[in-house]
């Protein structure tokens, strides 16, 4: 049963998963209202009594004087406050002394796990050293979840996902209390397993797709809710950098049409080599690799393979978006973010056994056949009749898969008004 706490805060957990802009922050969460829980480094110790969690890390300084702005330690603080912004608070430091109660657990495991020592899986010792320092993670993150939320009265908490087990945690020990949880959806649902088990008050997901999908899973309707998702608003802002800028960054040619080839490491490396070789053999453009989530190569193998070809690194997708003409993907989120900045998108359809056929209605330009995707990519550029066929492709595929185009910032305010109120 939820509790309305009119007088808590709003906690957004903020994860390297949340991904919410600054400008979210800035324009959609009032700092007298709203705190920011900050999971920094933490990992579980190899030790069956306990799991610690890592507060005086080098890089834990680091992100804490970065925070401050101002070079300034805060060894022992809850949390930061800098004047106009939302407070920052450290889950790390809601550790507390957790040995007894962990020690007991494991000691109810281990008489389990000898129990049953003929079965396959209890008598990998492998597995015992997981379970056993499992236990212990769990044991830690609850505690500090209690901590935190009986320190901080809070409302409302806004997580990134709950298939990261530490999320997870943190969405039942707020059940237990009455607090509503609002699960963001942090990417497309391309496996059948999707985001399951589904934990939070309410999923905000990008669109009907997803609404269908949950509700075959039995899912009732009134836990979701279209929100899409705050990261993608900046599709609706101006590049921060000019085409002048971009082009001569990246040395194209400002009178060819260019396109944004977007790949996850050495994944599929063929398939990306045949699409490449067939479109230059025909097409003289600026092609661009954008490797996701890669950051810190300065290039790639097929950069190397084709010199014609620019890497994109450290580039925000959102000032890219602007300066191509379409964008051609394996089957990942960048996708239908680029539809949504209104670029065509043709898709290396690569079905695997789990996929859920997210980007089937793509109909033609999502293909498992490089040499057929790049000589649909070659008419697009050819022939103005499927341009046109592709213009109406991408916006029939939207008012399905992101139903309700306008800024998401301001449907989560409503929403979390909607469950505090």
């Amino acid at each position: 049963m939820l509790v309305k706490n009119k007088n808590g805060k709003v906690v957004v957990f903020t994860d390297n998963l949340l991904r919410f802009p600054q400008k979210t922050f800035s324009n959609y969460f009032n700092p007298s209202k709203t705190v920011r829980l900050v999971p920094f480094n933490q990992r579980t110790e190899s030790t069956r009594k306990s799991s610690r969690v890592l507060t005086n890390s080098k890089q834990v300084k680091k992100k804490k004087k970065l925070l401050l702005k101002n070079g300034n330690t805060i060894k022992g603080a809850k949390v930061i406050r800098i004047p106009n912004r939302i407070p920052i608070y450290f889950l790390n430091n809601y550790e507390s002394d957790t040995e007894k109660a962990i020690t007991e657990l494991q000691k109810q495991a281990k008489a389990m796990i000898q129990f049953y020592k003929g079965h396959h899986l209890y008598q990998s010792k492998a597995f015992q050293d997981w379970f056993l320092n499992k236990i212990a993670t769990v044991i830690n993150y609850i505690e500090m979840y209690n901590n935190f939320l009986n320190d901080v009265a809070t409302s409302c908490i806004v997580i990134s996902t709950t298939n990261r087990s530490t999320n997870r945690i943190l969405a039942i020990v707020a059940a237990e209390k009455g607090i509503p949880t609002i699960c963001m959806q942090h990417g497309i649902i391309s496996n059948r397993l999707g985001y399951l088990p589904k934990i939070a008050t309410v999923d905000a997901v990008y669109g009907k797709f997803e609404v269908d999908w949950y509700q075959k899973k039995g899912v009732p309707p009134e836990s979701l809710d279209l929100i899409g998702h705050p990261r993608f608003d900046q599709a609706f802002s101006r590049s921060r950098v000019s085409l002048a800028n971009f082009n001569k960054y990246f040395d194209l040619d400002p009178r060819k049409k260019t396109l944004l080839i977007v790949i996850r490491g050495r994944r599929e490396l063929d398939s990306w080599k045949v699409l490449i070789e067939t479109i230059s053999k025909k097409l003289d453009l600026n092609i661009l690799i954008k490797d996701f989530p890669n950051y810190t190569s300065k290039s790639h193998v097929l950069c190397k393979e084709f010199p014609f070809v620019r890497f994109v690194r450290k580039y925000n997708i959102y000032d890219i978006f602007p300066h191509v003409d379409a964008v051609v993907s394996y089957t990942s989120t960048v996708g239908i973010e680029a539809m949504i900045a209104e670029k065509n998108v043709f898709i290396l359809n690569k079905e695997f056994e789990s996929y859920t056929g997210y980007y089937n209605r793509l109909d033609q330009m999502a293909q498992s056949d490089p040499q057929k995707l790049a000589e649909l990519i070659i008419r697009y550029f050819t022939n103005k009749d499927w341009k046109s066929y592709a213009d109406e492709v991408r916006k029939s595929f939207l008012s399905y898969a992101y139903t309700d185009i306008c800024l998401s910032g301001e449907r989560l305010k409503k929403l979390i008004k909607k469950l505090t109120n």
